[in-house]
């Protein structure tokens, strides 16, 4: 009778064993290589951002047809293109066009800058205003870019 117990006790002794080791190396399922912390693969791996103007001041009137076109370039760290990047301007005064544009294949995105309506400390449409934009990619942090300023005629 106890060999019959020591048969039964070192078989399930052995199960546990077995499964315990599988437990220890994963135990499998998952996807191997990839990290719930890498950022998403699908995310443009920008590097910089390059915001220009076609003008460096705007009519403070805000009338419609005075806007200056803001252009965007996103480039990686090996300064290629990234194309299909989320821009996402910022904005001191006045509003951009459409701040969430996609880049094109060159990496390019261009909107609109109005200062329509802007009014500051009670002012409406000051003279002399600098407005400061730049930029950043959505989804990707620590992106640098430059500054410009338009200022209000």
């Amino acid at each position: 009778m106890a060999n019959v117990v020591f048969r039964k006790l070192s078989g399930l002794v052995g199960a546990l064993a077995c499964a315990s080791l599988l437990a220890a190396c994963g135990g499998g399922g998952g996807n191997p290589g990839t990290s719930t912390t890498d950022p998403d693969p699908l995310t443009p791996k920008a590097a910089s951002v390059i915001v220009s103007s076609t003008s460096n001041t705007i009519a403070a009137s805000g009338v419609d047809g005075t806007e200056v076109t803001i252009t965007a370039i996103v480039k990686d760290s090996g300064n290629q293109a990234v194309p299909g990047a989320t821009v996402l301007f910022k904005t001191t005064a006045g509003t951009i066009s459409n701040s969430g544009a996609v880049t094109d294949s060159t990496g390019t995105v261009s909107e609109k800058l109005s200062v329509k309506g802007v009014t500051v400390n009670g002012v409406p449409q000051p003279v002399n205003l600098e407005i400061k934009i730049s930029a950043g990619v959505k989804g990707v942090e620590n992106v640098s870019s430059n500054t410009i300023t338009i200022k209000t005629v």
